[in-house]
């Protein structure tokens, strides 16, 4: 069986999704940020993306992602709202007096942040200061973050964008380190896996942003017992990686799984081979990686499969950061690299 990604169709995969995507995925167009990010990253990670998106296409992406930032007046009142949105779902947002509208959040925010810097953008025109208050605003006093003003909805999601943004910035002052640690310790189990909240099944995505954090804040030590968490993500390895014990295989567990296995240092343990032919088997014949075989691509998953086949075949494609959806490249121009090379005591 082969194991090379069709690297030409996956390219015009996400050069399509970057267009218009399918109707069926018109329930999620309040989440287009991360769509725009998700392609970026997959033709970043195919080393394609300078060669599919032009210098103007660029330019109209980056505008549009500005397009996208709610900025704050300076009242107390309005400063959990700063960042950036999902999308421009409700027009442009200072045309628009519905507040929920109005409300960036932290999922919305990252996302911007990673897709303004793999266009090459310089982020002058973001406001930081704005988004770090609004950081400061949506921790919880578990340590957790909630994504925007006015939901109960929080969990290591959000703690994960929340230490991205600070990393990508430079700047820590919104984020209570301690607190969150001490948020995704209680997350541990016993068998080494992490979970949503404490007491609750251990979850592949969720091992992944609770690890990706402690290594972004340079507290992976903070970790129980780490080679019992890389033995329960190894052990999620079935061919490809699955995101739950007694699961199936799914393609987009070779990015969640696969780059927490990176952070706890163990990409030697990995059956690279089997994970590779896994990936292939969820291609498809117009492009895009399917979460199984046999079913329609969706950008998520063939993002992340595209990054866990390069996890996989460093060799071959755009070395990935597994802390951030960012080639290491600009990671390191970030010098966020340092605080991960001291975490592996490096």
């Amino acid at each position: 069986m082969a194991t090379q990604l069709a690297v030409d169709s996956h390219a015009r995969y996400f050069r399509i999704c970057l267009s218009g995507l399918p109707h069926q995925m018109t329930s999620l167009d309040a989440a287009r940020m991360t769509f725009v990010q998700l392609c970026l990253v997959g033709l970043t990670a195919l080393g394609k993306l300078d060669e599919v998106c032009s210098a103007e296409e660029k330019k109209q992406m980056i505008e549009w992602i500005y397009g996208q930032q709610v900025l704050g007046d300076g009242t107390e009142l309005s400063a959990a709202y700063c960042g950036f949105r999902g999308g421009s779902l409700f027009g442009p947002h200072d045309l628009c007096d519905y507040v929920a509208a109005n409300s960036a959040n932290v999922a919305g925010t990252y996302s911007a942040l990673c897709a303004l810097l793999l266009l090459g953008d310089d982020l002058s025109r973001v406001d930081r200061p704005a988004i770090v208050e609004a950081l400061r605003c949506l921790q919880q006093d578990s340590g957790c973050f909630a994504p925007h003003p006015g939901t109960t909805e929080r969990d290591p999601r959000f703690i994960y964008c929340a230490c991205a943004i600070s990393a990508i910035l430079g700047d820590w002052s919104g984020v209570d380190k301690d607190a969150a640690v001490k948020y995704i310790v209680s997350c541990c189990n016993p068998d080494g896996g992490m979970t949503q909240a404490p007491f609750q099944e251990s979850h592949g995505g969720h091992l992944y942003c609770c690890v990706a954090s402690l290594a972004l804040m340079g507290r992976l030590d903070a970790i129980p017992d780490q080679q019992r968490t890389l033995k329960w993500a190894l052990q999620r390895q079935n061919c490809g990686y699955q995101g739950r014990v007694n699961k199936p295989a799914d393609s987009c567990y070779s990015f969640w799984v696969g780059a927490a296995v990176e952070l706890l240092g163990g990409h030697d343990l990995v059956d690279a081979a089997a994970v590779s032919a896994f990936l292939v088997q969820c291609e498809t014949r117009f492009g895009g990686i399917a979460k199984f075989p046999d079913e329609f691509p969706d950008p998520l998953h063939a993002a992340l499969g595209v990054v866990g086949f390069a996890f996989c075949n460093p060799d071959g494609f755009p070395r990935m950061s597994p802390t951030l959806l960012l080639p290491e490249s600009l990671v390191d121009r970030l010098d966020i690299k340092a605080a991960r090379r001291s975490n592996n005591g490096e």
